[in-house]
């Protein structure tokens, strides 16, 4: 990029055929260079030709310096190496392309992950390294560092060329890098160890590299035809780079035309083919990564308008989803509530602003607070059910679910009213365990609890009673008075025995006119007591059908759990009783024998 130095061995020139002008050139040349003399000058014919990045010097470099005895002061040294510093236009390429490779750095670190600024990064400082390791070979002449150092520069060259294709997403041409790297390296071995070459061939080697490699790049941008939006910003830094490529290009046909006719620069200051890059081409370089540098933030610039139109387009429909959902929707973050639909809002009788940065637990009551933690802990989407609670303090049966919201944070409970379906499996549950002519509990169902019962009482060693119960003279009453009485006295005696029951009693239909207690933690004697109850009360129920006030009575046989005895066996007991008590009379409590 800055340049290449070439050590040329001048076995041409020799000291003592010039004439007196051009010997004391090269005398004034050599001193200011080497330190040596005239003498010294003509004893050796071994010099540095300092090519494209000659240390060479400033124009009034020898009419500033003090001499004594032929030799340059040391003060005067010192200055003289100021001097050629200052004039130097390689330092100010060095500069220059430090401060690039600074630059691509911060690029590449702030626009991660996009791809391409990486390259270029790789690209600026594998040309540092390439001009340090010059920097190393113009002081100690080490060889194969001048060798390395321009092999570096053109790999770094071509890596910043690929980055620009993998920038536009076009597949990589990586072997630009190594043949690149090797084409340069094999021209300065053979100039160092097989046979010398000319120092503008080798000029114009290094630039026809050079200038092929952003040649690439600059066709590649200007005939992108993907991203609109990037389209004029790619024309222009292709056009840069298109006119880095024309100078370098240039660069090396002078180069070409003076090793054609023969002509080296004794002061490379005064060749062409040296300052053309440092006067365009750099400039034209450094403008090329500045708009390297533009077209990756105009592509993150585009790439954020596009993900906030999509993140508002979201954000729309998720409105629109939150609103037309049957089902209280709520955003959390961080356990806290962060919005809230209408939907919800109504459910629980509360605005959005009051919502607002709630813990969700605290609409539900406080035993359901620590299972709500659990759901929002696992967050899996599994539906439970809870007990909610309004504004107000009345509670509704939910349905709710916790869901993670991918990567953000973020989780999303949905609650629904589920009172309605609720009171629907009730039914569905009165239905299938109750008889629906008097609301007691049906065979089936009494006979399923009654084992439950039966079991608990012999595991606790607790006494259990059961009695059959059967109305006197029923057929009369349906045939008499029609089954429309019938069906009355029925539920009115089935309400009466149920207000007169406890809460652990379970009283059953069996059919018909037969009605079946259990009696859990009962004595024969408890029970009997509580049965004459009973049957006294029915006695003086009156029912009132069609105006005609309709009386019962009722036979009762009881029986008690033996402590090995199973549900049939004590069905069967209190079923014998029963029928005794018909035999004597009815309307009287009978036990078992």
């Amino acid at each position: 990029m800055v340049g290449e130095l070439h050590g040329v061995q001048r076995p041409d020139i020799d000291p003592e055929t010039l004439d007196g002008k051009h010997r004391r050139a090269v005398a004034g040349v050599a001193e200011d260079h080497m330190g040596l003399d005239a003498e010294e000058m003509g004893r050796s014919r071994h010099w540095v030709n300092p090519g494209l990045d000659g240390w060479e010097d400033g124009p009034g470099l020898r009419r500033q310096a003090h001499y004594h005895d032929g030799k340059i002061l040391p003060s005067s040294a010192a200055r003289a190496t100021m001097e050629s510093l200052y004039f130097s236009p390689m330092l100010l390429g060095l500069n220059l392309m430090l401060g690039s490779a600074v630059a691509c750095t911060g690029l590449w670190y702030f626009s991660r992950p996009y791809r391409g600024p990486g390259l270029w990064m790789a690209g600026a400082w594998l040309l540092i390294l390439g001009i340090l390791a010059f920097f190393v070979f113009v002081a100690t002449g080490n060889r194969p560092l001048n060798v390395l150092g321009n092999a570096t520069q053109l790999a770094g060259e071509a890596v910043l060329m690929l980055g620009v294709f993998r920038f536009l997403g076009r597949p990589l041409p990586w072997w630009t890098v190594p043949a690149s790297a090797g084409l340069m390296a094999a021209a300065n071995s053979w100039h160092w160890w097989v046979a010398p070459l000319n120092s503008e061939l080798l000029i114009a080697i290094y630039a026809g590299i050079g200038g092929l490699l952003p040649l690439q790049a600059a066709s590649a941008l200007l005939r992108h035809p993907r991203d609109a939006e990037l389209r004029v910003v790619c024309r222009c830094v292709g056009i840069v780079l298109l006119g880095y490529a024309l100078v370098t290009l240039l660069r090396g046909a002078i180069a070409v035309h003076d090793w054609l006719n023969a002509v080296e620069h004794a002061d490379v200051t005064r060749s062409m083919a040296y300052l053309l890059p440092y006067n365009f081409g750099i400039p034209l370089w450094v403008i090329a990564l500045l708009g390297l540098a533009l077209m990756t933030m105009r592509r993150i610039l585009l790439d954020s308008q596009r993900n906030a139109r999509h993140a508002e387009a979201s954000a729309q429909r998720f409105e629109r989803l939150m609103g037309v959902t049957s089902a209280g929707v709520l955003v959390l973050q961080d356990g806290r509530i962060l919005d809230s639909n209408p939907t919800l809002e109504a459910l629980f009788d509360q605005p959005r602003e009051a919502l607002q940065r709630q813990a969700p637990e605290q609409l539900f009551v406080e035993a359901e607070r620590a299972r709500i933690g659990q759901l929002l802990a696992r967050g899996d989407g599994a539906p439970a059910d809870a007990l909610a609670l309004r504004r107000d303090g009345s509670t509704f049966p939910a349905e709710l679910a916790v869901t993670n919201l991918d990567g953000s944070g973020q989780q999303l409970m949905e609650v629904r009213d589920v009172s309605h379906r609720k009171a629907l499996e009730e039914q569905l549950r009165l239905q299938a365990t109750t008889d629906p002519l008097t609301g007691a509990l049906n065979r089936r169902a009494f006979q399923a609890r009654a084992e439950q019962e039966l079991q608990r009482a012999r595991r606790q060693e607790q006494p259990l009673c059961l009695a059959m119960l059967d109305l006197d003279h029923f057929k009369r009453i349906n045939d008499t008075h029609g089954h429309a009485a019938g069906d009355l006295v029925l539920c009115a005696f089935s309400q009466l025995c149920q207000r007169e029951a406890r809460s652990t009693d379970l009283f059953a239909r069996f059919g018909g006119e037969e009605f079946v207690f259990l009696l859990p933690d009962t004595t024969l004697e408890a029970a009997r007591a509580f049965l004459d109850r009973l049957r006294e009360a029915v006695e003086h129920l009156r029912i009132d059908a069609n105006g005609t006030a309709l009386s019962v009575s009722v036979s009762i046989g009881l029986a008690g759990s033996p402590p090995n005895g199973d549900l049939l066996r004590l069905q069967a007991a209190a079923d014998a009783a029963l029928y005794r008590a018909k035999q004597y009379g009815r309307n009287r409590v009978e036990l078992a024998r």
